[in-house]
C-alpha cells in the first residue's frame, strides 16, 4: 500500500492511550495507515506522494469542539458587534446601531451581538428607548454576550405583538421600568423574540459557509452543533455537506431556539435516534435548556447570588418537565444532554437521569450535561456512578471569571470548570468554548484549561490546572467519546479517520503560558488538506 500524504520528522502527539509519542504518520484515502518511525513511514512513498518535512512541529488529531454554535456564529460575522472593549459604552451601541440603519432599508432587521452590560460605562443593558432613538422604523435585536438575553426596539418588541400588558412567558422575563417594557429580554421571553428573527435559507447557508472557513483555520475538524435555528438549520447544513461547502465533521444536537419543546417532540415521534448518519453529519442529542447562563447571571444555584441575596437565577423548566422529556427520550434510544450552569440546574437534570436509568437500563447511555460549570463533591460522584459527560469551557474562566469572584464569591468561583476533579474522579469530560458565546480557537481554550487566569489575572483555582496533554484530550479524545465515535477518531493511530492538526511548533516544549501563542500551520480532514497557513 502507498501513501497519499507522508508526515514526518517531529513530535506526533497521538493522544492515544498511553500519549504515545511517534515521528512520522502515512495517509491513504481518508484514513491513517502508519504512525510510528520515519524510515517506516517514508517506506509507504510513491511518486505522487505528498511529503511534509515538519521540522519539530507537533501534529495532534483534529481538533473537536464539544458544543459550537455553528449557524449562529456565522451570522454573528455579518451582525454589529457589540464586543468589548471596541465597545464601551451604550452611546458606543448608539452609534453601530444608527451606522447600521442608514445603509439597512426601512423595515428590515438589524441585528447585534456580544455586548456585556457588566462592562460598559452605564453598568446596563441597552433598552428599546436607547435603540428608538437611533434606529426608529427597523426592528432591532441585540443579543448579550451570553445569548440568553436580548435588547429590542419599540418596533421589535411590536412585531412580536407584545405592549406593557403582556404577560412573561414561562420560564422568562421581560424586563420593566415603571411598568412599560424596557426592550430587555432574558431566558425564554428571548428565545420567544428570536422566532420574529429568523434567518432565512441563505442567509443561514452563508452563515455555515463563513463559520467552516474560519473554524478549520482553527484546526477544528469536527463540531457538536448545539443548534439554533431547527429544521430550517438542519436542512442547511445537509446541503451544505452534499455540495462540498462544509468541510468540518458534524454533530448535530437536536434543539432549536425558534422551534423549542415541538422541535424535540418531533424527533421523538419518528423513530430515530442519536448516531444516526455517517461520519460527516450524525443526529446527535437530544437536548434541552434548564437555566441561564453563568455570565448574565442566571444561572440557577442552590445559594443566592453573593452579588444578590435575593437572587438564584432562573429556571426555564420544572424538574417534572425535565423528567417526562430525558425520561421519554432515554427509552427512545437517544443520547440526552441539557444546558445546565449553576448547582441547581445540575443537581436537576442528574435527578432526572438517575429516573431515566433505573425505569429503563440501558448499557452505555452516556447523556451529558452542557456547561455543568459549578459543581459540588456530591455532583462529582453521581457523574461518575452514572457515567455522564461533563462539556467544560474552561475559556468562561478567562472571559467571565471576575464576574463569577464578584456574583457567586470565591468559593464558587473556585469549584466551576473543574476539570482537574474530573480527571481525578475517572470523569471523561469534553472541551468547547461555546461560541460566538467566546473565541471558538481551541489552542486558547487549552491555554485556559492550563492556567485558568481572569482578564484581570486572577487564578481560579490553580489545584484545578491542567497538564498541556490533559487539556489536548480534552479537545480530541474525549470529544470523540462525547459522540461515541472515539473508535474511528480522537487519536492519531492506524486505521482512524485522517483528521489531523499540524501546529506551528512542538507543543511539548511550550511553557504553560505560551501556549495560546500557538498558530495552526495546516488542517487535514478526512484525509484532504483543508487548510494552510501562509
Amino acid at each position: 500500500m502507498k501513501a497519499d500524504i507522508i508526515i514526518y520528522n517531529g513530535p506526533v502527539i497521538t493522544v492515544d492511550s498511553h500519549n504515545s509519542i511517534a515521528s512520522a504518520v502515512a495517509i491513504k484515502d481518508n484514513k491513517i495507515i502508519y504512525v510510528g518511525e520515519k524510515e517506516t513511514a517514508l517506506s509507504f512513498k510513491h511518486d505522487n506522494s505528498n511529503l511534509i518535512d515538519l521540522e519539530g512541529r507537533s501534529p495532534v488529531p483534529g481538533f473537536i469542539d464539544s458544543h459550537l454554535h455553528m449557524a449562529v456564529f456565522g451570522a454573528n460575522s455579518i451582525a454589529i458587534d457589540c464586543r468589548s472593549p471596541k465597545v464601551s459604552s451604550i452611546e458606543d451601541i448608539k452609534k453601530l446601531v444608527k451606522e447600521a440603519a442608514a445603509l439597512t432599508p426601512k423595515g428590515q432587521w438589524i441585528r447585534g451581538w456580544g455586548y456585556d452590560h457588566s462592562k460598559l460605562i452605564e453598568k446596563r443593558h441597552p433598552n428599546r428607548w436607547d435603540l428608538d432613538e437611533v434606529a426608529p422604523d427597523h426592528p432591532v435585536m441585540l443579543t448579550r454576550v451570553c445569548a440568553h438575553i436580548s435588547a429590542h426596539n419599540t418596533k421589535s418588541l411590536e412585531l412580536a405583538g407584545l405592549d406593557d400588558n403582556s404577560p412573561d412567558p414561562e420560564g422568562g422575563v421581560m424586563d420593566r421600568a415603571n411598568g412599560s417594557l424596557t426592550g430587555v429580554m432574558r431566558e425564554n421571553a428571548h428565545m420567544m423574540m428570536m422566532k420574529n428573527a429568523q434567518l432565512s435559507y441563505d442567509e443561514l447557508m452563508n452563515a455555515i459557509k463563513t463559520a467552516n472557513d474560519i473554524l478549520i483555520s482553527q484546526g477544528i475538524t469536527s463540531i457538536h452543533d448545539s443548534g439554533g435555528y431547527g429544521s430550517l438549520q438542519m436542512r442547511v447544513m445537509q446541503d451544505a455537506i452534499k455540495d462540498g461547502y462544509l468541510k468540518i465533521r458534524l454533530y448535530a444536537m437536536i434543539f432549536s431556539f425558534i422551534e423549542n419543546l415541538k422541535f424535540i417532540n418531533d424527533y421523538l415521534k419518528i423513530g430515530v435516534h442519536t448516531n444516526f448518519g455517517n461520519d460527516k453529519f450524525k443526529l446527535g442529542p437530544i437536548k434541552l435548556m434548564i437555566d441561564g447562563s453563568s455570565s448574565g447571571p442566571t444561572a440557577a444555584t442552590l445559594d443566592p447570588y453573593e452579588s444578590n441575596p435575593n437572587d438564584s437565577g432562573l429556571l426555564t423548566m420544572t424538574q417534572e418537565q425535565i423528567d417526562e422529556i430525558i425520561i421519554k427520550a432515554h427509552k427512545s434510544g437517544w443520547q440526552v444532554t441539557s444546558h445546565a450552569v449553576g448547582d441547581r440546574a445540575v443537581t436537576m437534570i442528574l435527578n432526572s437521569f438517575e429516573k431515566a436509568s433505573k425505569l429503563y437500563p440501558r448499557k452505555d447511555s452516556r447523556h451529558r450535561i452542557e456547561h455543568c460549570a459549578m459543581v459540588n463533591e456530591d455532583i462529582l460522584n453521581r457523574i461518575k456512578e452514572l457515567n455522564i459527560v461533563p462539556i467544560s469551557n474552561p475559556i468562561f474562566l478567562y472571559e467571565f471569571g471576575d464576574g463569577y469572584l464578584k456574583n457567586y464569591g470565591k468559593e464558587r468561583a473556585f469549584r466551576m470548570f473543574t476539570n482537574k476533579s474530573f480527571i481525578d474522579k475517572g470523569i471523561i469530560a469534553a472541551g468547547s468554548s461555546d461560541s460566538p458565546i467566546t473565541f471558538s480557537n481551541p489552542i486558547l481554550n487549552m491555554h485556559l484549561a492550563v492556567n485558568r487566569a481572569t482578564q484581570t489575572g486572577n487564578i481560579l483555582n490553580e489545584n484545578e490546572r491542567v497538564t498541556i496533554l490533559e487539556a489536548l484530550r480534552m479537545f480530541t479524545y474525549n470529544g470523540a467519546y462525547a459522540s461515541f465515535e472515539e473508535d474511528i477518531k480522537g487519536t492519531i493511530e492506524a486505521g482512524k479517520l485522517a483528521d489531523l492538526v499540524i501546529l506551528s511548533q512542538s507543543l511539548l516544549d511550550t511553557p504553560a503560558d505560551k501556549i495560546k501563542d500557538i498558530n495552526v500551520d495546516m488542517t487535514i480532514i478526512d484525509g484532504e488538506i483543508v487548510y494552510e497557513r501562509k
